[in-house]
């Protein structure tokens, strides 16, 4: 059976702040897709550097300054702005395999039942970035699964079911937002190829290990105050 998979929009999303040392790396790999977004947004987070004078050289990229800061932030008003059924974000540091909108489309089309996917992906070092300890040998050769908003084709209805980004996290948002989502039963799958590369530097948020580990474990608290939450709901209806 044919899928169409130009039949529904794709809005992809950058959200970026002083990243002229990549952003033009990302946005060629969006160019570059076999099945091209709809639209492309560029949310820049108030950037000092070139950032602006390099989103506006890419035709057909639809640039928005944020007022405000934040990556949550960023990513909630990009969402806002969306035209597409469908959403796809990219952090300005990594970029996409150029089938990564055709493999994910043409899945969720054959399973209208799902919400959003998620797919593999790969690390690679930046060549100015010495090797960090915690990643595993494997994330760097065949792949592994990616949780992260860079691997995700989403229906934008989801957000609407899950909520937004909660810019409570500075770090931890995005496993807030999945954990929000596997909570409430959200439909979604997991597309077993590589289709993200995410860089290794020297500025990625990601390093500040600390604050990142303190917001994740407040996000598993939430969580878990759900499941227990959900847990009473079924039992005082009666359910087995």
């Amino acid at each position: 059976m044919h899928i169409d998979t130009h039949a529904q929009r794709i809005t992809a999303i950058i959200v970026v702040r002083n990243g002229e040392r990549f952003l033009a790396d990302a946005l060629q790999s969006i160019v570059r897709q076999t099945r091209p977004p709809d639209e492309v947004l560029l949310i820049d987070g108030q950037s000092t550097d070139r950032t602006a004078e390099i989103a506006r050289s890419f035709p057909g990229v639809r640039y928005l300054l944020q007022e405000d800061l934040g990556i949550a932030n960023a990513r909630n008003l990009a969402i806002a702005a969306a035209t597409g059924e469908f959403i796809a974000f990219l952090d300005a540091d990594d970029y996409w395999t150029t089938d990564k909108l055709a493999v994910q489309m043409a899945h969720m089309l054959e399973h209208p039942t799902l919400m959003y996917t998620t797919t593999w992906l790969t690390h690679f070092y930046d060549a100015d970035c010495p090797p960090r300890p915690g990643y595993r040998p494997e994330s760097f050769e065949q792949g592994i699964e990616g949780r992260f908003p860079g691997t995700m084709l989403a229906r934008r209805a989801v957000f609407e079911q899950v909520g937004p980004f909660n810019p409570a996290f500075s770090l931890a948002f995005e496993v807030d937002w999945f954990a929000r989502a596997q909570d409430a039963g959200i439909p979604s799958a997991v597309i077993e190829t590589v289709l993200l590369r995410k860089r290794i530097h020297a500025q990625n948020t990601s390093m500040q290990r600390e604050r990142y580990r303190q917001e994740w474990f407040a996000v598993m608290r939430q969580s878990l105050l759900r499941k227990r939450s959900h847990s009473s709901v079924r039992l005082g209806n009666g359910a087995p």
